[in-house]
């Protein structure tokens, strides 16, 4: 994530830390101005969207996990898989897993991969998904909590 907006998360993330949800909102909306198109994915969208409208002074613990999402997909990349021909999405994802099996792993895929869950839950990992503009899936799985 580069600097300014990685600034501007950490002061959104300070100021959930406080409780001091009006400083919160205004650097939430500074962030949300400084992404990019690019930035943009309808998972991070929705995780915005939902900061936006949630009561956080009533769940500022909720708030504060969903936040902590945001920075994980603004802080990751995204393992563009849409070219690839089956089975080749699902072994590059779990080649990537076995590499590093404690980070979160954020993929694009041209559907959403329902065959996928079952293996990934046998692994211990939980996923979160949206669908894409383009018609295609993003997906962020990582490990179980214990």
């Amino acid at each position: 994530m580069p600097q300014s907006k990685q600034r501007l998360f950490a002061f959104a993330r300070d100021a959930a830390h406080a409780n001091d949800w009006d400083a919160f909102r205004a650097r939430l909306d500074a962030l949300r101005g400084a992404l990019e198109a690019g930035d943009l994915s309808p998972g991070l969208v929705q995780s915005l969207d939902t900061l936006g409208a949630a009561a956080c002074a009533l769940d500022p613990d909720g708030c504060r996990a969903e936040l902590e999402r945001v920075g994980e997909m603004l802080g990751s990349s995204a393992l563009d898989l849409r070219e690839l021909e089956p089975p080749e999405p699902m072994l590059r994802i779990m080649d990537q897993l076995a590499r590093a099996p404690d980070e979160a792993l954020r993929v694009r895929l041209r559907h959403e991969p329902v065959p996928l869950y079952e293996l990934l839950a046998q692994r211990g990992y939980a996923w979160r998904g949206a669908p894409l503009a383009d018609g295609g899936y993003e997906l962020v799985i990582e490990r179980s909590a214990p």
